[in-house]
């Protein structure tokens, strides 16, 4: 959810010339899905069946000036007991051949909606041979989605999942029928069924691995950008690092360096070294850089940033307009709240001399205004935001920043019990 970084891992103990480093070995979960897999609109359509020559995917909702040859069919599924079959291609590199890459042909059964089982018959091996890919996957007339697994041809355990779901029939009834039109006249010589006989396409591309030890948490997320299963491709593959057990953020993502153990990232004031990634991405090796130099954070007895923000009234403030005053500067969502609301308010009734901005981050504005009225706070609240969390290296919430006059910032990583207990301390 929060912050741009470089990246890396840890897991055992391992014996160096310059002595003992600690790796830490994290196990992941598979088939997470990312911030973009409920906003994915990704359509799978389905084409009637006429014969055994198949247009290749290149002319899929296209006119291609310089058609490539038809795919032959060379042994057809038994598809016994379905009465109509569609077709269509589903993307996956991980069964690339000369012939055909990134696309798999599926053959589609009883795909006209009715009381039927609709059956897909995946070319799992990209051989266009429907005898020798196991059974089909299928879907009864009572279920709205099902899940698709795909295995990488070269790497047995390296497996890809999609989730495919039904279009309900009386809903979005003006989009579906400009979708209907989009496909039947951008298909080339493909006979484009119905909109209500496709399927909603959505991917688990992602895992994660969340680390905690009792005193540094966070998760570091791993996507298959390329779509074949495999997750520690250099320069292809992407990595996430943020809060524990948050959800990946895309635009967050980095590159695995080209070497992966030079692939860095800092969290809680340590750097990390990524030591390994499994290949199918079944767990990730970090080590800590206990002599790295940190660049990911804010010098006490420097300047802190300038930056505005809204308050809960939706009026602009900029830090600026406090110089002459000390700042408590306290990011917080619903989760992390209420153990500090105390110590908020009696610092805000207690020291008037001392300005709070309380900037939420990551609610939704609606929740942060219910959280504001019906729990009775009574300091100051506004909004976080992206940038202005990059800017004070904002990791988890809640966090702290004393910020003196003149904007010197006094400490980077104080809570508001601390806080109040250091201003009662000041003040006899």
């Amino acid at each position: 959810m929060i912050l741009k970084k470089t990246l890396v891992l840890l897991s055992f103990l391992l014996f160096s010339t310059q002595g003992f480093t600690q790796i830490t070995k994290i196990t992941t979960t598979k088939m997470v899905k990312d911030d973009a897999f409920d906003k994915s609109q990704s359509i799978l359509p389905i084409y009637k069946y006429i014969n055994d020559s198949i247009e290749p995917y290149s002319k899929f909702g296209i006119e291609v000036e310089n058609p490539k040859q038809w795919y032959k069919i060379s042994k057809m599924a038994n598809m016994q007991g379905t009465r109509d079959t569609g077709y269509t291609y589903i993307y996956f590199s991980g069964s690339d051949n000369a012939t055909s890459q990134g696309y798999l042909l599926a053959l589609v059964g009883n795909y006209i909606r009715s009381t039927r089982t609709v059956y897909f018959y995946i070319d799992r091996n990209n051989d266009f041979d429907f005898s020798n890919d196991g059974g089909p996957d299928s879907v009864t007339y009572r279920q709205e989605f099902f899940d698709i697994t795909l295995e990488n041809a070269q790497i047995k355990e390296a497996k890809y999942a999609i989730k495919l779901t039904r279009f309900k029939y009386g809903e979005n009834v003006r989009y579906k029928n400009l979708l209907t039109e989009h496909y039947k006249a951008h298909s080339g010589k493909k006979i484009f069924t119905d909109i209500n006989y496709c399927f909603r396409e959505q991917r688990y591309n992602s895992v994660t691995a969340d680390y905690n030890n009792g005193i540094d948490s966070f998760t570091i997320g791993l996507k298959d950008m390329n779509v074949n299963g495999i997750y520690n491709e250099s320069c292809t593959d992407k990595i996430f690092v943020g809060q524990y057990k948050k959800q990946i953020a895309n635009d967050q993502l980095f590159n695995l360096s080209p070497a992966l153990d030079e692939t860095v990232f800092e969290w809680g004031g340590k750097k990390y070294r990524i030591v390994s990634i499994e290949s199918t991405g079944a767990f990730v090796e970090i080590k800590e850089d206990a002599d790295a130099t940190l660049s990911n954070k804010l010098e006490v007895g420097r300047k802190a940033p300038k930056f505005e923000y809204f308050n809960i009234l939706n009026k602009k403030h900029s830090i600026t307009e406090y110089k002459d005053q000390e700042v408590y500067l306290y990011f917080w969502d619903n989760e992390s709240l209420s153990a500090d609301t105390v110590y908020l308010n009696k610092i805000n009734t207690e020291f008037p001399e001392l300005k709070i901005i309380a900037l939420n981050h990551g609610d939704e504005p609606k929740q942060v205004r219910i959280t504001f009225y019906y729990d009775k706070l009574e300091f100051p609240v506004g909004y976080s935001n992206t940038d202005l969390a990059n800017m004070y290296f904002l990791e988890d919430v809640s966090r702290g920043y004393y910020i003196g006059k003149r904007r010197k910032l006094k400490n980077d990583e104080i809570s508001p019990e601390q806080m109040y207990n250091l201003l009662v301390a000041n003040k006899k």
